[in-house]
């Protein structure tokens, strides 16, 4: 009975805290809620209840699933909460009251939808019975791995210039679809090969003397260093490299309780501002007396996913439905538009063309390109798929931690998809998942060459 009370109090305690943290977050962003009616202050109070209980619900310390519910709460619940009772809309576009509750209508058919599909029971049972890819376990593979990486650097260094990889905008200019797949491909290289070379560290699998394999990867985090500097590169980016080499770096068990939780709401209300102002300010500037660093300017254009839901409900209420169009277009991005012409533009573009907006690089979160595309339906089916392409990456990197003699591929690609998924999220989908199928075609392709019959010392096992 004492055990059980202890183990009790193990869990209630992390939970209460994180309920408390979050209680403190949100009331920072209470403005004038009477701006809002009783109707739309109520339908965001569901969601954000909704969403707190499937944080609650994520047994997991770090996964998919978590981020999935992490960015409903901040992107569209909190922060569109905070910008609407202060009276502030992205780009001065302001949605009407039904635009509003119906966008809280289908932020809350995601969440149910992704809920039921993520926590099936018989999921675990089917996913038990699937084994998964290995990573080849020879020394002819992780020298090729080094080698490839140095590759990269020397060609990012007479493409783009050494100097040029340190300066924003020109250390991440990439056009065209087979321009942005080579970016990513070139930029992505290094950190794949140091977090295998990482996860086989962690699960103490001798491929090298120990020196040697520490000394190889130090020479690989250096690459990963000037191909990925972090004031360089979008945001997105360089949180998707960093995150994936600390997860591949450090023991799962690092992550137990809400520590990742912790983790996240630092980064994004302490890291992801001080990021943002390299963006716009030189070091100088910032050490400063005079300038001021300001943690939660959330009244701002980055912050639009949720009134792009409700524009692009005022899209479909006017033009219909696309009927598939935009998936389309997100299958298809490896076809480049000067060959076939089968592709639109991204939702978010689409919508701001459509209703005149100057500035058309906007976002389209999931649940709107669920939406524009079928409607209601949509919303479900997306909600569906995520919810289990997100269990099955997080059941099954867990269940090959346990397996201290193999690296998988699937550990490799939720080491790195964890920081990506906000931003597929965000959206548009056509150019956030050409970049993440850029970012991982190195992978991909180990895994073609390491399936095919090659002769002789061409096989990576």
């Amino acid at each position: 009975m004492l055990n059980s009370l202890k183990l009790k109090r193990k869990a209630v305690i992390p939970n209460l805290l994180l309920i408390g943290a979050l209680f403190v977050y949100v009331v920072t962003f209470l403005n004038n809620p009477s701006r809002l009616s009783f109707t739309i202050y109520i339908t965001f109070f569901i969601n954000f209840a909704l969403v707190v209980f499937g944080i609650l619900k994520s047994e997991m310390p770090i996964s998919l699933n978590k981020i999935n519910w992490y960015f409903f709460l901040i992107f569209l619940v909190i922060i569109p909460f905070y910008q609407l009772s202060s009276g502030y809309a992205p780009r001065n576009l302001y949605l009407t009251e039904n635009e509003m509750l119906f966008t809280n209508i289908l932020i809350f058919l995601w969440c149910i939808t992704y809920y039921f599909s993520y926590n099936l029971r018989n999921t675990e049972k089917r996913l038990k019975t699937r084994q998964g890819s290995t990573l080849p376990k020879s020394k002819f593979f992780y020298i090729f791995l080094l080698v490839v990486s140095v590759t990269a650097l020397a060609y990012a260094i007479v493409t783009t210039g050494f100097a040029n990889l340190f300066i924003r905008g020109k250390a991440d200019s990439a056009d065209g679809t087979f321009g942005i797949l080579v970016f990513f491909l070139v930029r992505s290289t290094p950190p794949l090969s140091l977090a295998i070379y990482l996860w086989t560290i962690k699960k103490k699998i001798r491929i090298f003397p120990t020196h040697q394999i520490y000394l190889m990867s130090f020479i690989l985090f250096a690459i990963t260093f000037i191909l990925n500097y972090p004031v360089s590169l979008s945001r997105f980016l360089v949180g998707s490299v960093y995150l994936g080499l600390i997860i591949s770096l450090f023991d799962i068990t690092l992550f137990k309780g809400k520590r990742f939780d912790v983790f996240l709401i630092f980064s994004i209300v302490i890291i992801f501002p001080i990021m943002y102002a390299f963006k716009f300010y030189t070091v100088e500037q910032i050490l400063s007396p005079s300038y001021t660093l300001e943690i939660n300017n959330y009244n701002s254009v980055d912050f639009d996913a949720y009134q792009m839901i409700g524009r692009t409900i005022r899209f479909v209420e006017r033009y219909g439905y696309q009927y598939g169009r935009q998936l389309r277009s997100v299958i298809f991005f490896f076809v480049p538009r000067e060959i076939w012409d089968i592709k639109g533009d991204p939702s978010g573009e689409l919508v701001a063309k459509i209703q005149n907006v100057s500035f058309t690089n906007l976002s389209s979160p999931i649940v709107a390109e669920g939406f524009i595309d079928f409607g209601a339906f949509g919303v479900v089916l997306y909600g569906v798929l995520f919810g289990k392409a997100a269990k099955y990456f997080d059941y099954k990197t867990y269940e090959y931690i346990k397996d201290s003699d193999h690296v998988y591929f699937t550990e490799i690609i939720f080491s790195f998809v964890i920081g990506f998924l906000v931003y597929v999220y965000r959206g548009a989908l056509q150019p956030t998942f050409l970049r993440l199928m850029g970012f991982f075609l190195f992978l991909m392709l180990i895994y073609v060459i390491s399936k095919c019959h090659l002769p002789g010392r061409l096989k990576l096992k």
